[in-house]
């Protein structure tokens, strides 16, 4: 999408940048490419992005973090520091290293991102260039920038003879500090550098008898630093030691400057790649914090927000939904002065532009973005200083502009349509663009005041008004978008309010057309039923709402009845059972004793009365176990299961698919296995669904932008366990097959929460905990029943 450095600006997208998204990303690198972002080229680029990013977030939800360097930097202009001197040193080489290393360790992640289905994120790590031999290189570097003796041969020699020349000198120095004849001479018992040279600090009044040469006066001036005439010979040495090192570390730099320059497209093509990472960072903690999203994106050249809001006006941002291009092309909005109609065209234009630069927009879920050759904007009263025109020629050729690039996927945003000229030509003007811009097939929003504008908007096909709400009574915006109805700019209303002498508005009611004047009073009733309808509408919405929470509480807790009552009646049959067993052993332990007795036959005949007692028991606890089981079959609601039906094992957690049945036996794929299995013990899945579905049919939207996975690790049951019920219900309606819930390893309260909550879900087939890769112990992963493609 193309877009001009002026609508950028009008659109405020550089402050917003700044404010919104950059505090969340860690490195100069990604600062800058979000600073320097723009709008991606084609839908298809956008949508690779949107599914790169969305690989990472599930990567971050399941791993927890992905390879990174607090120490990065930029290092552009480093490298144009190194072509210009020829040489980059120590400190200069450290971001080049610190980056480098990081390239590699993506790179090498790159293989395992494609195991583990990440297959965008390891595409990506795959496009960082081979730098291991560059690493390796730059392992001559230490922390701190500094070169290490191994980095050559010839500067471990230098650096040893260094060290062997500097511990003669501080020798010689030491035995002058000890001869008593000089020792007196001396400020201070201690061997000092000065300018690289070895040197004792000898009192003033007392230098010139001291055997050396002056160098330099102390910070007091009470004493001078003195150079023994002893060291002279070993200075030298140290000084020349200390050319050759700084001439080999130079050779060294100098090398390895010349091995980045070479790879400096390369190296510029990671640090791109880099900066994406940093900014697909700060984009998921951003989520995390802000009620924002990443919209949807369709080929359709339109666009559809949800609860969209201007991110500079918050707290006090109204939110509105708006939309254009499915049903109409050009939506003109009208309606008193502050009433919030430039902050619509903006909040409209900042969606749509950060939307296409791969951004999160300030809207809700099922928000929607279209394709857009170009999104260009005419707001504010700019003039044109340096090229001398008015407000009105200013305004004139930026549309002359706009309908120079129109075509039938253009997005154009104008402010204050036919304004700053003869009122009756402006609104002719204004009729005449909007007609252009039809014809040309782009999408526009405008604003006017213009009664002629609002009837052409009425009149026309493919073209739909729209309003700012206004109270009446106080004269205070309301900044709702009120779609389908004309506004009134209220001038007359609000002079009558702010004590405008009645007389002056009778002369201005009788200048006013009849016509216009109907009109106005017809936009008013249509807006005063809108507004009231959408009072209505917010009314039942919020009683729905409360419907809809109280209906799957209820489900929620019958399912839990039911699921109680059942594990009850189970785990009191298994304990009937154990009871009855526990008696028999007994009883056998007590023939084995009497059997020692001379009472065996008695012995016997008791036992055997016994068994046969006990048996009973347990005979009546199986049958009544059978019947709970059968009483729950399809069979005994009257349906047969058939071939194709997804069915549940009764008395077990097992599921599976009909594959044949025969007589009163069915064979069931359960997995990986098949079993034969009474129908008295197989129940049809979804059962209730499918009978409901013969004679209602609804619609249900599904969720958009549900993520892959949910993190609730470190929370406290209380407040994850609604989190993750909500997250499975969108999960399930948005068609996920599989889920992952993270909840980590601790000391398992969550875990069995969240298994406890999947036993009650009606939906949850089952689950299970991670497998090797999947994060263990640490994760659920969550399988839905098949909606049969719903």
């Amino acid at each position: 999408m193309i877009s001009s450095k002026q609508t950028r600006q009008l659109l405020e997208i550089d402050k917003i940048i700044a404010k919104f998204y950059s505090k969340n990303i860690r490195s100069e690198i990604g600062k800058t490419y979000v600073r320097d972002i723009k709008p991606l080229t084609s839908i298809e680029a956008l949508k690779d992005w949107q599914a790169l990013y969305r690989e990472f977030e599930r990567y971050i939800d399941v791993k927890g973090d992905f390879p990174w360097d607090d120490r990065l930097m930029p290092i552009g202009d480093l490298l144009e520091a190194g072509k210009s001197q020829g040489v980059l040193f120590g400190e200069e080489l450290l971001p080049f290293k610190c980056m480098l290393g990081l390239a590699v360790r993506i790179k090498e992640l790159s293989g395992e991102l494609a195991r583990e289905g990440y297959g965008k994120l390891g595409e990506m790590a795959r496009q960082f260039a081979d730098f291991g031999d560059e690493v390796k290189a730059m392992s001559v570097v230490d922390e701190d920038g500094r070169l290490y003796d191994s980095a050559s041969v010839k500067l471990a020699e230098i650096r040893n003879e260094l060290d062997v020349a500097k511990r003669q000198a501080r020798s010689i120095g030491q035995k002058i500090i000890s001869d008593q004849s000089l020792s007196s001479k001396l400020q201070d018992q201690v061997i000092a550098m000065r300018n690289g040279r070895y040197v004792l600090l000898v009192k003033k009044d007392l230098a010139p008898s001291f055997p050396g040469i002056f160098v330099d006066y102390s910070s007091s001036g009470n004493s001078v630093y003195m150079e023994p005439h002893a060291l002279v010979t070993m200075n030298n040495k140290i000084a020349m030691l200390l050319e050759d090192e700084r001439r080999e570390e130079r050779r060294i730099c100098q090398k390895l400057t010349e091995m980045l320059l070479s790879r400096e497209r390369a190296i510029l093509k990671a640090q791109d790649l880099i900066g994406q990472i940093d900014l697909m960072w700060g984009i998921y903690y951003f989520l995390q914090a802000n009620d924002w999203t990443l919209p949807e994106m369709e080929e359709k050249s339109s666009f559809y927000l949800n609860n969209a809001h201007h991110p500079l006006l918050e707290p006090k941002a109204v939110p509105i939904d708006v939309h254009c291009g499915r049903n109409f092309k050009a939506l003109v909005i009208t309606g008193p002065n502050t009433g919030g109609k430039t902050v619509a065209l903006k909040t409209v234009g900042l969606c749509v532009y950060l939307a296409w630069c791969g951004l999160p927009i300030p809207a809700r879920e099922g928000s929607r973005i279209g394709q857009f050759s170009s999104l260009e904007a005419d707001i504010g009263d700019e003039q044109s200083i340096e090229q001398n025109l008015s407000t009105f020629s200013g305004h004139v050729k930026r549309i002359i502009d706009m309908l120079a690039q129109a075509d039938d996927r253009s997005l154009f945003l104008i402010d204050e349509l036919g304004a700053g000229t003869d009122p009756e030509e402006g609104a002719a003007l204004g009729i005449a663009i909007l007609e252009t811009f039809l014809k040309k097939g782009s999408l526009v929003l405008a604003t006017t005041h213009h009664n002629s504008i609002k009837r052409y908007a009425l009149l026309t096909q493919n073209v739909e008004t729209a309003s700012v709400d206004f109270d009446p009574e106080t004269l205070q915006p309301k900044y709702k978008l009120l779609l389908g109805v004309p506004g009134k700019s209220n001038a007359l209303l609000i002079a009558k309010r702010l004590g405008m002498p009645d007389e002056v508005l009778e002369i201005a009611k009788r200048e006013l057309k009849g016509s216009d004047t109907s009109m106005e009073d017809l936009i008013e009733r249509l807006r005063a039923k809108l507004s009231a309808l959408e009072e209505k509408e917010k009314e039942l919405a919020n009683e729905t709402a409360k419907l809809k929470a109280a209906k799957r509480e209820l489900e929620r807790q019958l399912s839990g009845i039911e699921e109680r009552r059942e594990r009850i009646l189970a785990e009191a049959e298994r304990r009937a059972k154990k009871i009855v067993k526990e008696a028999q052993e007994s009883a056998k332990l007590l023939l084995k004793e009497l059997s020692k007795t001379h009472n065996l036959a008695d012995a016997h005949r008791t036992f055997a009365k016994m068994r046969e007692q006990t048996d009973k028991i347990l005979d009546d606890i199986e049958r009544e176990e059978v019947t709970r089981i059968e009483s729950k079959s399809s069979i005994a609601e009257g349906r047969i299961p058939r071939v194709g039906d997804k069915v549940k094992i009764l008395g077990t957690n097992a599921t599976g698919i009909v594959e044949s049945v025969d007589n009163e036996k069915a064979t069931i794929q359960s997995g990986p296995i098949k079993v034969d299995v009474s129908l008295k013990k197989i129940r049809v899945i979804e059962e209730s669904d499918k009978k409901e579905g013969q004679s209602i049919k609804i619609n249900i939207e599904r969720p958009q932008n549900v993520p892959s996975s949910i993190m609730i690790r470190g929370m406290r049951v209380s407040e994850a366990m609604p989190l993750v019920e909500t997250y499975l219900d969108k999960a399930f309606r948005a068609g996920y097959r599989e889920v992952t819930i993270i909840h980590g390893r601790g000391e398992g309260i969550l875990r069995q929460e969240v298994h406890a909550l999947c036993r009650r879900l009606p939906y949850v087939e089952d689950f299970r905990l991670g497998g090797p890769g999947e994060g263990g112990y640490g994760v659920t992963i969550v399988r839905f029943v098949n909606k049969g493609g719903s």
